[in-house]
């Protein structure tokens, strides 16, 4: 790191690289969500992540007055920051969140970091889920805003980039539940769901290969289903009357997992 680099800077360029490797671990996922392109795109912010580190680390600060600031982004570091944030916001599957770029210039501007926008959800349980995910990330923002000691700050990060991946999770399954399976032919393994997800989504369904019983009976008495629903590779043996109902069931045994 360049020595003309003021202390403020090398906390954003460090806060950078962590960053940056939380996205490669990401990437590196073989969970069905980030998909090849959220993986892709992962590896871009990563790379972006590291020219602003450089820049932060490298580039000496601008002199005012016959001084030198310590509250400047250097240009390199704002263009890649804002690249960084473009490819976030076109793949909000990922689980970062648009404007990450302010956990990075925080120790630079001293600004804020935002919550999240309310995904406005509508079930109690959904509705218990994200103001305690809020409630987390709100804390882990106020004790990154004091942080000034690097292993401290590398397990915030590590924490909010978490709360945020299951906020995206908690999103994606909004919009899965709202939405009907999308019926795809029978895979020929279990192994194959993932592929079949990565292409059409979160939510499958297909035409059971033997008879099975639906997991909802009729007082007590089984009828045959005649379907699978998958959601995320968590399946569900039902019936066309029960279909909806085996969607919640099956993304709650996903959710079990998360």
């Amino acid at each position: 790191m360049n020595s003309s680099a003021p202390w403020t800077a090398a906390l954003a360029g460090h806060r950078a690289r962590t960053v940056a490797a939380i996205a490669r671990k990401r990437a590196a996922s073989p969970a069905p969500i980030p998909n090849a392109r959220g993986r892709a795109a992962l590896r871009k912010i990563a790379d972006l992540l590291d020219v602003a580190a450089l820049a932060f680390e490298t580039e000496p600060p601008p002199v005012v007055d016959g001084a030198a600031t310590t509250r400047d982004v250097p240009t390199d570091a704002r263009l890649a920051l804002a690249d960084a944030e473009r490819e976030a916001a076109s793949h909000p599957t990922i689980g970062f969140p648009p404007q990450f770029g302010q956990y990075v210039t925080q120790p630079v501007l001293d600004n804020d970091v935002d919550l999240p926008p309310s995904l406005q959800p509508k079930q109690p349980n959904d509705i218990a889920r994200e103001a305690d995910l809020f409630s987390r990330l709100f804390a882990v923002h106020a004790q990154l805003a004091v942080c000034t000691m690097e292993e401290l700050t590398d397990a915030l990060l590590e924490a909010a980039f978490t709360l945020h991946w299951k906020l995206a999770h908690l999103r994606n399954a909004l919009r899965a539940t709202a939405t009907d399976p999308v019926e795809i032919p029978a895979p020929a393994t279990p192994m194959a769901l993932g592929p079949a997800h990565e292409e059409h989504g979160p939510v499958l369904s297909f035409a059971l290969a033997r008879k099975a019983p639906c997991h909802v009976s009729d007082d007590g008495r089984t009828h045959g289903a005649d379907r699978m629903v998958s959601y995320q590779g968590a399946t569900i043996a039902t019936c066309e009357e029960h279909e909806a109902q085996a969607v919640a069931k099956a993304r709650g045994l996903y959710d079990a997992l998360d």
